[in-house]
């Protein structure tokens, strides 16, 4: 079991969560929960998280975000994301370097698959 938490969590454009960790276990999500204090198993990761129940090309998508700077990350995200739910099978992204006050993309921002086998 893997549980990761970051300032951002993105499940669709229009279900963004603040400081909330995600369990996955086996590639399954578990839980999402409130982060309230410090926990010894959670991964704190700088960014924003992306749940998806579809393997992005990451590729693709970094050459994609070139293109999209100034754009917001939820509008960015929307043609990726899916309803997913407790019990999914998901792909976890986490994307740094996003001006989090706007959620825009910057010149500088990367994105990454977390493998949560």
């Amino acid at each position: 079991m893997k549980r990761f938490a970051s300032h951002l969590l993105i499940l669709s454009p229009d279900i963004i969560y603040t400081k909330q960790v995600i369990e996955v276990e086996n590639q399954l999500l578990v839980r999402i929960f409130p982060l309230e204090e410090e926990l010894e198993s959670v991964s704190w990761l700088s960014g924003v998280l992306f749940l998806s129940s579809q393997k992005m090309d990451i590729n693709t998508i970094i050459k994609k975000l070139r293109e999209a700077v100034g754009v917001r990350l939820p509008s960015f995200l929307s043609k990726y994301s899916s309803n997913v739910s407790i019990g999914d099978l998901i792909y976890v992204y986490l994307v740094s370097s996003v001006d989090l006050p706007t959620l825009s993309i910057l010149p500088e921002t990367q994105i990454e698959e977390l493998y949560a086998y």
